[in-house]
């Protein structure tokens, strides 16, 4: 867990430009979340975004974990509202078909962009430990008691490897909605989860900061 990357009043300003592109986004199925709202392939709509993109301590860290020239994978907004069910367990880089246990071909990062990143209104679960795990993984059951939330103060995100078993919460508040940013990079001979070629327009590239341009491929 990286704590307070951002000040309370930048993740705020965030939080704000963001909020027009949550009208209309419901999840389609039960791993999307019915009650949760996620705008896919946010780098060809919002530039509000491209700090925590591009957080210079996640860089650091990516350095360490993937080869150089890695790429942007996947950059979505998460916010899940009241009611909302546990997200079935899952580990991210799983879309490379290669079996466990193996090196991570991703990383990822969560940033908590409110102050309702907790358990109670469904803070992202990991299982801590199972990134080492080969394919013979426990039962849901026994996944469930072995998890543990990774609560965060706003400005801050958790940042784990592409094999880590792990999924959104439940929100069992009445209430409270928590939004969050997730990022996610991948080797560079791997091939991206989102399309950045289509998803941001060629004559809009120009806008994003460097080192996201290369990062998209």
């Amino acid at each position: 867990i990286l704590k307070n990357l951002l000040t309370r009043e930048e993740t705020i300003e965030i939080r704000e430009a963001i909020q027009p592109l949550l009208q209309h986004s419901s999840g389609r199925n039960n791993f999307e979340g019915f009650s949760t709202k996620r705008v896919y392939s946010v780098v060809g709509k919002t530039r509000a975004l491209d700090k925590l993109i591009a957080h210079p301590v996640v860089m650091s860290l990516l350095h360490e974990f993937l080869l150089p020239n890695f790429l942007l994978t996947a950059a979505q907004i998460i916010d899940i509202q009241p009611g909302e069910t546990p997200q079935p367990f899952h580990f991210d880089d799983q879309f490379c078909r290669m079996p466990r246990p193996r090196a991570p071909f991703s990383m990822a990062t969560v940033w908590a962009l409110d102050d309702h990143f907790q358990k109670e209104h469904g803070a992202t679960v990991v299982i801590p430990g199972s990134h080492v795990w080969d394919d013979q993984c426990p039962q849901p059951e026994v996944m469930k008691e072995m998890a543990i939330p990774a609560e965060l103060p706003i400005g801050s995100c958790v940042f784990f490897s592409g094999t880590l078993w792990h999924g959104g919460g439940a929100n069992v508040s009445k209430e409270t909605n928590r939004c969050a940013f997730t990022a996610q990079y991948c080797q560079p001979w791997v091939r991206q989860q989102e399309n950045m070629m289509m998803s941001v327009p060629f004559d809009r590239v120009h806008e994003l900061p460097d080192d996201i341009q290369s990062m998209i491929g």
